[in-house]
């Protein structure tokens, strides 16, 4: 039978590490540092095909990253997500490399690339502080860049985070070449709606006026909610969107939330 990712025995894992080394805010953790106190060094190098790649023996490893990533948070999320099999996966494999789509993807992926995912993500960005920060806060691009920025995470990552622990209907989605290429729900929505993957961005979308005008940010606007989703039982009709090109040529992100 296939193995079930773990979800709850990731983030406990990278809880337990706040709790070992004392941890109390975002800046504290170096994950060099982190990953050296267990027998693990970290370099950067060449690697093709691959964002990151970890190597054990024993009690000892490497974890090598990409030289070509430039941006902190991403390099963060790769060191992040190999700690994560550091701890997690020691009898699945000695040697692990991993992909950009491996460290977004949640249908697709294996589950011990689920799990190093889980773990990452609740490494740099943990619940209790990042709750901290959202509570009675209006959704925003503003507000994910100002976390991306105190967490030290990606746009992205830290997008996916912030709607993973909504208490609402909330939905991120990432565009590339004015097509939809990967989308977070909120657990509010349940079954109740879908975006499709690959599917061309709608006129209708804020997302689509940015790909068009090629630069900038679009303020929040109100949008029909089938520009974006199909849905089964919720009862409207629109939702509220805020869009923003990325620094890459023909990437936008999306956020999604009913008004």
């Amino acid at each position: 039978m296939p193995m079930k990712p773990s979800e709850t025995l990731a983030r406990a894992e990278a809880r337990r590490l706040w709790r070992t080394y004392g941890f109390t805010s975002p800046q504290e953790l170096v994950l060099e540092d982190l990953a050296y106190a267990n027998g693990i060094v970290v370099m950067e190098s060449r690697l093709d095909g691959a964002e990151a790649r970890l190597i054990r023996n024993n009690t000892n490893g490497i974890i090598r990253v990409n030289e070509q990533i430039t941006h902190p948070g991403r390099k963060r999320f790769a060191i992040a997500h190999e700690i994560g099999h550091w701890f997690l996966h020691a009898r699945i494999s000695q040697v692990l490399a991993c992909t950009a789509e491996d460290m977004i993807s949640k249908y697709k992926a294996s589950p011990p690339e689920l799990e190093a995912n889980y773990f990452a993500s609740e490494l740099l960005m943990p619940s209790v502080l990042f709750h901290e920060r959202i509570r009675n806060q209006e959704p925003s691009i503003h507000l994910i860049e100002q976390l991306a920025k105190e967490f030290t995470t990606s746009l992205t990552a830290t997008a996916v985070r912030y709607v993973e622990l909504r208490d609402d209907y909330c939905a991120v989605v990432f565009s590339q070449g004015g097509k939809i290429r990967w989308w977070r729900l909120s657990d509010s929505f349940g079954h109740d709606a879908w975006i499709e993957s690959g599917s061309v961005l709608s006129k209708r979308t804020l997302a689509r006026s940015l790909y068009e005008g090629g630069a900038g940010s679009i303020q929040p606007q109100e949008v029909d909610i089938d520009a974006w989703m199909s849905t089964s039982d919720l009862d409207c009709d629109s939702i509220m969107e805020h869009s923003m090109v990325l620094g890459r040529t023909g990437q936008t992100l999306s956020l999604l939330w009913l008004p």
